[in-house]
């Protein structure tokens, strides 16, 4: 079974609950390659995510590459 990751980005909005993780819909099958693009576009990476909230958007707390569970299972803690 092929594992696939996902850049994974915990935000900070102004929605009524303000913490939630987002998920890059374009997946790797390897960790390391995953963080490797978080590196080099990490700028570009928060530039899209605040386009895509629009005022909305207060911060980017962190960026990681999660599976798609591991995200619904954090997202699922945060109460979403």
């Amino acid at each position: 079974m092929i594992k696939l990751f996902f850049i994974t980005i915990l935000v900070i909005t102004t929605n009524d609950n303000p913490k939630g993780w987002l998920q890059w819909s374009k997946s790797y099958s390897d960790k390391s390659a995953c963080e490797e693009v978080i590196k080099k576009t990490q700028a570009d990476i928060l530039l899209s995510v605040q386009h895509y909230l629009g005022k909305k958007f207060v911060a980017v707390k962190k960026m990681e590459c999660l599976t798609y569970n591991e995200a619904v299972e954090r997202n699922d803690k945060l109460g979403h």
